[in-house]
């Protein structure tokens, strides 16, 4: 226990006797690594067999996909193509049974155990969106405009682009998962409601994405803290004297 108490004191330090790693080494070691991706199927626990088979169903990739399970829920998914890799990163969104595919350009280091998501993708409608808003223009100013209240905009729906869906709207966004999202938005004068698509997403006591009420922590947190900055008094009980 000592030593190993040691070791996490000394974590990314020199210590006598550690293995130091020449700029020839970094380059040897990294170099098979350099197209690669990390990946982490958002809220969802998958099989490596099953992973791999939705992988290969939604990147066609052109060489072999080779998969390496690193824990936590993380993979590394390594080629030898940039032109894979550059797919993976860049023409998603990706979802895999209807959960988001975090992608990340593979890096020096990385531990699972430490490893935080930001944010995640999700498709959300726009139920009744008045007709003459259906245009990926108005929809991309939108984005701009409210912004830090959406999400950044990743893709629109085709069926939305072109008007073919009359009933709603449909967009996919990144949000934040710590901080809050809108249930509505306005454009010009017109208040749009705005519907998280997936069971599960949308907490209705905190707002936040990727959990439900019942199992919301976040009002707990701040009812505790509420409780504990409030001042305890302590009321001694005198009896009645005797008649």
């Amino acid at each position: 226990m000592e030593n190993q108490s040691t070791l996490e004191e000394c974590k990314g330090k020199h210590i006598e006797g550690s293995i130091l790693l020449s700029p020839e080494d970094k380059e040897r070691l990294y170099q098979p690594w350099k197209f690669s991706v990390i990946i982490k199927v958002f809220k969802r626990k998958m099989p490596h067999h099953m992973l791999r088979s939705k992988l290969i169903e939604i990147w066609k990739p052109s060489e072999q996909l080779i998969l390496i399970d690193l824990g936590w829920d993380f993979f590394i998914v390594k080629f030898n193509l940039e032109e894979s890799m550059v797919n993976a990163l860049h023409l998603g969104p990706w979802f895999i049974s209807g959960h988001f595919l975090s992608i990340r350009k593979w890096e020096p280091k990385f531990v699972p155990q430490e490893a935080t998501l930001i944010s995640t993708a999700i498709w959300i409608r726009l139920p009744q969106l008045p007709t003459e808003f259906y245009d990926k223009v108005i929809l991309e100013k939108v984005r701009r405009k409210l912004g830090r209240k959406l999400g950044k905009l990743l893709k629109i729906d085709q069926c939305t682009s072109s008007t073919l869906r009359g009933r709603y709207a449909r967009i996919c966004i990144q949000v934040p998962l710590e901080s809050p999202v809108e249930t509505s938005v306005i454009i010009g004068d017109h208040k749009q409601s705005v519907i998280y698509e997936g069971e599960g997403r949308l907490c209705t006591s905190c707002g936040r994405i990727g959990h439900t009420s019942m199992r919301c922590t976040y009002n707990q947190r701040q009812e505790a803290a509420a409780n504990d900055s409030k001042p305890h008094h302590q009321t001694d009980s005198i009896p009645e004297e005797s008649q």
